[in-house]
């Protein structure tokens, strides 16, 4: 009699596990790079953003010269990259020269990123931008959708972290579809801004987020971060090499769930419920 009691319940529960197998499912294979920058995989298609550092800068990362040189060359994991993003002009985000680099490499390969970027780019290699560059700039509280190496993309105008003093930054967000999967990137977006909270990211169902990790302060923090982006899994980056191992500690203990890549080159595949 016990034994006929329980298969109902058996039952339920093989019915559960089953469900959760069937569950449509996507890998996202990252790989960072320095500070914000990294390569994102998903699907058919591949993308780098803020991958044009290979000079360290006030204390933060840069691409590794032999990580840069396969880049370059276009060599695992970077050989089937469709489309580069760069989110604003600082040289902790974005170099000129290595970005010259890469682009008179493949000149021809979708480059979105803003005015000054290009502008930048262009000053410091005396070239005009080839003709896989495309400079684009939402209007504040405005989205500008581009489809560029079979990758949609959605830019934000996000207001810089340190108010006045970097008004003028033309800081780009990036809400991304990739495989079926939708990423956000903020560049170095000020969180405290209601600009972000215009925008209404909670409800874009976003799989993963890159967020700077002084946003990540405190769980106050950490509630309005998922308040205002509501992804299902946070990445904290920008975290200057000197303060990983800290921060990594402070970090886990604040959520475990939080990812934080400690090393140029690291990677790590997420299998993600779509």
């Amino acid at each position: 009699m016990k034994l006929l009691r329980s298969l109902p319940l058996l039952a339920v529960l093989a019915l559960a596990a089953w469900q959760d197998a069937a569950a449509p499912q996507a890998k996202l294979e990252l790989v960072y790079l320095a500070n914000e920058g990294f390569l994102a995989r998903a699907g058919e298609h591949t993308l780098v953003i803020d991958a044009f550092v290979t000079e360290p800068y006030g204390g933060y990362a840069a691409v590794p010269a032999e990580l840069f040189a396969r880049l370059v060359a276009r060599e695992a994991p970077f050989a089937d990259v469709d489309l580069v993003l760069a989110s604003h002009v600082h040289a902790d985000h974005f170099q000129p020269a290595a970005a010259a680099e890469f682009l008179a490499a493949h000149p021809e390969l979708p480059f979105v990123t803003s005015p000054q970027v290009l502008a930048a780019l262009a000053r410091d290699s005396g070239e005009a931008p080839g003709p896989g560059c495309r400079a684009l700039l939402p209007r504040p509280d405005e989205v500008v959708s581009e489809t560029a190496g079979g990758i949609r993309v959605e830019l934000l105008r996000l207001p810089h972290t340190g108010g006045e003093r970097t008004a003028a930054v033309e800081n780009l967000g990036h809400l991304v579809e990739l495989g079926g999967l939708r990423l956000l990137h903020v560049g170095d977006a000020d969180v405290e801004r209601e600009e972000l909270a215009e925008y209404a990211l909670a409800a874009r169902k976003i799989d993963v987020a890159f967020v700077p990790y002084w946003w990540l302060g405190d769980a106050a923090d950490l509630a309005r971060v998922r308040a205002r982006v509501g992804a299902q899994h946070l990445v904290a980056v920008h975290v200057p090499p000197a303060e990983v191992a800290r921060e990594k500690a402070r970090l886990a203990a604040l959520d475990p769930a939080i990812l934080l890549f400690a090393q140029p080159g690291e990677s790590r595949t997420l299998t993600l419920d779509r």
